[in-house]
């Protein structure tokens, strides 16, 4: 319940602005080419390029990733396959880059910010119609990207087909969508398609539990469209919606061993989030051979969450953002790039929470435990300013430097930052690479409620990362490359929740406890790590992927003293991916994963009962036990099947987890005395399949 209870206190102040898509190393040599010239390249040391266009060694293709088992479709769900990605033994909704927290990252879709971009079950918010490709900046980030210090995201939708009209009907057994697209002239086209999912109709069946009860059954729904006018030939403005809703609500019963643990959350909780954007975004190639793109949105957030009988957070938020990105060729060697961005959200929240600051550093966090009730509301407006420019820079003809600098200041924690960013990549003799990378980077983080009085410190500093990147890879023939890279990061001013009173000020009144700040910014974190990834194109009717990454992530509370191994430390992960055509007909793919288990905090003691038959857990130390090694087998076939009305039908099955690996993601203690634990398991196997009919 330590994650519910946290989610409790959380006042979203929505995902900072996204800048441009263009990125400085789009000049660097691409594999398999021998010189480098600029606007070819698309890799770099710490950036993977998702793309449905061309099939570079160095990238994974979206077709690809549209047919990895379990992803259901969804290529942005399948990133979970590629080096470094982790959903947290498939628990987490939204994924952990390199030692980082989900909270650590970025998502932009078609330049505009966005509110999420996963939703509660990890699939994405951008259906598989539309999505042309994807960027996913591990470290080390081009200057165009603020606001993140652990992974980027970036999608891009494509544009509506002028030679066609189409409707698409699509369904498994987790979702449903339709899409429709039409060209109005030559100049002019668009489309709109909208998803929900499924799920919420028979879920109750499966749950044989007699602890909860589903007040509001777990769904979502949402839905993206764009209209494009063509000016020309090298110009175009799009008008972009893109929106998302999720919501749950579980009730407890009074004998449930939550409730019996956790008095707190008598009564329950709900969850509801969402948001609607809407953009304008114009793109020009001038004669010179400048090029920019200029965006212009508005995004509504809302946020609310209510647990137990009097805890609530009612928060709705209002970005509007303009956005700017230029590229200017100054000679054969030398390309300039350049961006400014501002961004004004208007916050208007309100809450009340009576459970302790909670947080990752922090193991017993049950409501119960709090020593005040705080209720605030308030209707903050925060400027944030942005720029960067870059010089892509060919050196020599097998060497491409990309000096950068980014630039922020917000009005909110008046901070400024002059951020450096560089990226080499050089090819010293035919087919190696050799790459390297470094960058600064700071994140407001989302959770606002750690800013606002009276619920957190208005005082605290934004977080801040240091990257560092070396890579080399080499194609071995046209189908074969690898790539080995090792990183390291620097976390400071990393934010930390008040520790208890019991164990860390015992000698202080209650009072006096209580006006210590609530979260305060007395904690840093280091993480590293080796990737190995062998990639081979199709030939000879098959394609695959290998990936094995070896890594470890820290922190330390400097108040306590504490040093552990940060939640998603997980020192060893290996996926293989591979896909067949058996023939004409039929595709057969898999997909095995392992991963080192999930680290958990042990429950050393109980004591109590006390005045109210409660009993207190007493846990060992933070992070200090791992759980089994976490590993599983999908399977999945493909076939388009064309019917006699020149339509086609596209169907797929999956069998996930086949071998029936009873994978441990947690344990349960039951009673309100803990007296006895149970592993939490994992999906047992499951057989899923879906249909696309294009009409």
């Amino acid at each position: 319940m330590n994650r519910l209870q946290r989610l409790g206190f959380l006042l979203l102040a929505g995902i900072p602005a996204a800048a441009a898509e263009t990125s400085p190393e789009a000049t660097t040599a691409a594999p398999g080419a021998t010189t480098a010239a600029p606007a070819e390249a698309a890799l770099q040391l710490d950036t993977v390029q998702i793309s449905g266009q061309q099939e570079p060694l160095a990238e994974i293709s979206t077709k690809k990733l549209l047919r990895v088992p379990g992803a259901g479709y969804d290529p942005l769900r399948a990133i979970g396959s590629l080096p470094g990605v982790t959903f947290t033994n498939g628990m987490g909704s939204e994924p952990a880059v390199r030692g980082s927290s989900p909270n650590d990252n970025a998502y932009y879709v078609d330049f505009l910010p966005v509110g999420y971009i996963f939703h509660s079950d990890s699939s994405s918010i951008i259906s598989d119609n539309v999505l042309e490709d994807f960027r996913l900046e591990l470290a080390a980030f081009s200057p165009q990207y603020n606001n993140a210090t652990g992974a980027v995201i970036d999608a891009t939708s494509r544009s509506p087909y002028y030679d066609r009209r189409q409707i698409i009907i699509d369904a498994s057994l987790l979702k449903a969508g339709f899409f429709y697209e039409q060209p109005v002239n030559e100049n002019q086209s668009f489309y709109f398609g909208a998803r929900q999912s499924l799920f919420q109709y028979y879920i109750e069946n499966f749950l044989d539990d007699e602890d909860f009860e589903f007040t509001t059954v777990p769904e979502y729904y949402d839905y993206q469209g764009k209209y494009e006018f063509r000016l020309s030939d090298t110009e175009q403005v799009a008008i972009q919606i893109l929106g998302s809703r999720d919501k749950a609500g579980l009730l407890f019963a009074e004998d449930s061993d939550a409730v019996l643990q956790d008095p707190g959350l008598s009564g329950g909780l709900n969850f509801e989030a969402f948001f609607n954007t809407q953009g304008l975004l114009w793109e020009k190639i001038y004669a010179s051979g400048m090029s920019h793109k200029i965006g212009l949105s508005h995004m509504e957030q809302k946020f609310a969450f209510t647990i137990g009988n009097a805890n609530f957070v009612d928060v709705k938020v209002n970005d509007f953002n303009l956005r700017s990105q230029f590229n200017q060729p100054l000679s054969f060697s030398h390309e300039l790039q350049w961006g400014v961005e501002y961004t004004q959200k208007n916050i208007d929240y309100a809450g009340r929470f009576s459970g302790p600051p909670c947080d990752e550093f922090r193991t017993d966090c049950r409501l119960v435990d709090g020593t005040e009730a705080l209720t605030g509301s308030g209707e903050p407006v925060i400027n944030e300013y942005d720029a960067h420019i870059a010089d892509i820079w060919q050196v020599t003809q097998n060497w491409t430097l990309t000096p950068a600098l980014a630039l922020s200041y917000d009005d909110y924690t008046s901070e400024s930052f002059v951020e450096p960013r560089l990226r080499s990549r050089w090819q010293f003799r035919d087919q190696w690479w050799f790459n390297a990378a470094y960058g600064d980077h700071h994140i407001l983080p989302d959770n606002f409620g750690q800013y606002i009085a009276p619920f957190g410190n208005e005082d605290l500093q934004q977080p801040t990362a240091r990257h560092f990147e070396l890579g080399l890879e080499q194609q071995l023939r046209d189908d074969l490359l690898w790539k080995i890279q090792l990183y390291y990061k620097q976390l400071d001013n990393l934010i930390v929740s008040r520790p208890a009173k019991d164990s860390s000020y015992p000698t202080l009144t209650e009072a006096e406890y209580n006006a210590l700040p609530t979260y305060t910014n007395d904690a840093e974190g280091k993480t590293w790590g080796l990737e190995f990834f062998l990639n081979k194109n199709l030939s000879d009717r098959w394609y695959g992927w290998l990936s094995v990454a070896y890594s470890r992530t820290f922190r330390t509370n400097t108040l306590t003293g504490e040093e552990f191994s940060y939640n998603y430390d997980q020192p060893l992960i290996i996926n293989a991916v591979a896909n067949w055509q058996l023939n004409q007909h039929w595709d057969v793919g898999f997909k095995w994963r392992l991963q080192s288990g999930q680290l958990i905090t042990p429950l050393a003691d109980v004591t109590g009962p006390d005045s109210n038959d409660l009993y207190t857990p007493v846990y060992g130390s933070l992070n200090s036990e791992r759980l089994p090694v976490y590993h599983k087998l999908d399977l999945r076939a493909d076939r388009t099947f064309r019917l006699k009305n020149g339509r086609e039908l596209d169907f797929y099955a999956e069998i996930l987890n086949v071998y029936a690996r009873k994978n441990v993601t947690g344990y349960q203690y039951e009673g309100a005395d803990y007296s006895t634990r149970k592993d939490v398991n994992d999906l047992p196997t499951i057989v899923s399949f879906g249909i696309k009919v294009r009409l």
